[in-house]
């Protein structure tokens, strides 16, 4: 079959990857990111010292358990007796977080490091699963129902209503405009790697858009609560 033979046949998918509109950037995701406490808690974490397995040291108890100074516990085996729950970081000290691939599956590691260069790991989590947990927390229920994949990057893929002709830019609705331009501030500004991607096909019988967008970012930028929200925020602008 000749070359405009074949574009003929698929014409109709042709048309909709011309339509498929991209914003991307791409280069080194960073293997180490600096947080501030409360991300810590918007996850589900409480920071205390005290003395954990015969050690003094900082670790963290699920915040629901609402763990306070005195109290003396089991976990995992280890005896933890809490001196203070930490609402302040002491000066010096940071809380980092690293993303790796472990057996086929994004792992977050987060660290309390100490002005001194002593740190202790405070947990090894898989990705997905404390992303899921922190979601369902802080209400980012766009980010929630959207979420597909996570590695290095995690993979959101919301759409709504059947696929059909894709508009060209022109034809796009102010709101699907507004995406694609906060997608690529998003990325250029913050992340600094990603891919986002729209296909719009116009309204159904209830007046609803119809559209498909994919949204590839750093696994480890999630864990920023300020960008994990400007994501969620964005992704409820297609549904207006």
């Amino acid at each position: 079959m000749s070359y405009k033979g074949t574009l003929r046949t698929l014409k109709n998918q042709q048309q909709r990857m011309l339509n498929t509109f991209v914003r991307e950037k791409w280069g080194d995701i960073p293997n180490e990111l600096e947080v501030k406490l409360k991300s810590l808690k918007a996850w589900g974490f409480d920071l205390l010292s005290g003395i954990k397995g015969g050690e003094s040291c900082v670790f963290v108890a699920d915040e629901d358990d609402k763990r306070k100074k005195g109290d003396i516990y089991e976990e995992q085996g280890e005896t933890c007796e809490v001196k203070e729950v930490i609402e302040n970081l002491p000066k010096g000290s940071k809380i980092v977080i690293n993303v790796e691939l472990e057996d086929r599956r994004g792992m977050i590691k987060a660290y309390f490091k100490q002005e001194d260069g002593r740190e202790n790991l405070l947990f090894s989590l898989p990705s997905a699963e404390l992303l899921l947990v922190y979601f369902k927390k802080r209400g980012y229920d766009n980010l929630l129902k959207a979420f597909h994949s996570c590695g290095l990057t995690t993979e959101f893929i919301q759409k709504n209503g059947d696929q059909g002709k894709a508009y060209d830019f022109d034809e796009l609705p102010p709101e699907m405009r507004r995406a694609l331009r906060e997608a690529w501030d998003l990325i250029r500004k913050k992340t600094k790697v990603g891919r986002f991607t729209l296909s719009y096909f116009g309204k159904n019988k209830d007046n609803k858009n119809r559209y498909i967008v994919s949204w590839v970012v750093p696994t480890i930028y999630l864990f920023d609560v300020e960008i994990a929200e400007n994501l969620n925020k964005l992704l409820k602008i297609l549904d207006k």
